[in-house]
């Protein structure tokens, strides 16, 4: 039988946050109009239309709308108050404020409760996946997305690297190491704050999601109790995955070993690894399909400053 993958996204339009509710629109509807995987996603009342729309009829969503607020999502629930004083601790203070921790914070509940819900309803996924509703941002060839074929690779793989099981392995995009001033890092020290983890996508299968669900709201209430700053959920998971690297597999775009680097000619090529698009999303064209590869390629290939050079297209 043919893995099964759901997708959890949300969207609570927020009167502060990083980017325009026009913006969001946008970008919701180049996620959920091409990609045809299975999709559950909260929402408000308000902006429920403009998912539905965004989705069409013809592809399979659950729109769930339960809850108006990130603060009415259980694990959040109360914390308004704790938020909004634990505000002046975020060092980007400037650009977040306590209602978009609380959507961070919300998401390990959000997709356990999501597989939750739709196995009652005998609906069974052998992986989910969070999802952010804007990480999508420019046009793109993904469909069956993320490729259930290379999605049980990639847990086999990972298995055999860390000896875990595959139902018991989580994965989460890397941006970058942690610095030098963590080689001495406790797990008392609390959440980690630097550009490590990538809070964007992350999932495996029910199992793993249910587990980093318990674990991620026992570290965050633990580090609340202690007075430390748990506002950015990508510093909770940087901690978890210092705490539990066996049930962690990750692709890092900046791997000085990947052997894409090897073949880069310096001055001529772009990035890391080459014509690979916005390197957050590099985890997009790393899970896809080989089809749908090659066509981001030939993309990327055509919109570079070479293109016109055909020795460049051909090496």
């Amino acid at each position: 039988n043919k893995t099964r993958i759901l997708l959890v996204s949300a969207m609570f339009p927020l009167a502060k946050s990083k980017h325009s509710v026009e913006d969001y629109e946008i970008w919701v509807s180049k996620f959920l109009r091409p990609i045809t995987t299975d999709v559950y996603f909260y929402t408000t009342p308000d902006f429920a239309p403009v998912v539905q729309r965004a989705r069409g009829f013809d592809l399979s969503i659950t729109i769930d709308t339960s809850y108006t607020s990130p603060f009415y999502v259980p694990p959040m629930n109360g914390l308004e108050t704790v938020y909004s004083e634990m505000h002046n601790q975020d060092r980007e203070k400037f650009r977040h404020s306590p209602d978009l921790y609380a959507v961070w914070n919300a998401k390990p509940f959000l997709l356990d409760a999501a597989v939750k819900f739709l196995a009652r309803r005998g609906e069974i996924y052998d992986y989910a996946f969070w999802n952010d509703a804007g990480s999508f941002r420019d046009e793109h060839q993904y469909k069956a997305w993320p490729d259930p074929g290379r999605v049980d690779q990639i847990w086999e793989k990972g298995s055999k690297l860390t000896g875990t099981k595959v139902e018991d392995l989580l994965f989460f995009p890397i941006f970058g190491a942690p610095g030098s001033t963590f080689k001495t890092w406790k797990e008392d020290i609390g959440p980690v704050d630097s550009e490590v983890s990538e809070g964007s996508f992350f999932g495996g299968s029910p199992k793993a999601v249910e587990w980093w669900c318990q674990t991620f709201y026992a570290y965050h209430d633990y580090y609340l109790s202690l007075g430390l700053f748990v506002g950015k959920d990508q510093n909770i998971i940087n901690a978890l995955v210092l705490l539990f690297p066996n049930r962690i597999i990750t692709v890092w775009y900046r791997d000085p070993l990947a052997p894409a680097r090897a073949g880069l000619i310096p001055l001529f090529d772009e990035g890391y690894l080459g014509a690979c698009g916005k390197e957050w999303w590099y985890y997009q064209f790393w899970l896809s399909g080989i089809p749908e590869r090659e066509e981001m390629r030939k993309t990327w290939m055509d919109e570079s400053s070479w293109s016109r050079w055909e020795w460049w297209k051909d090496r």
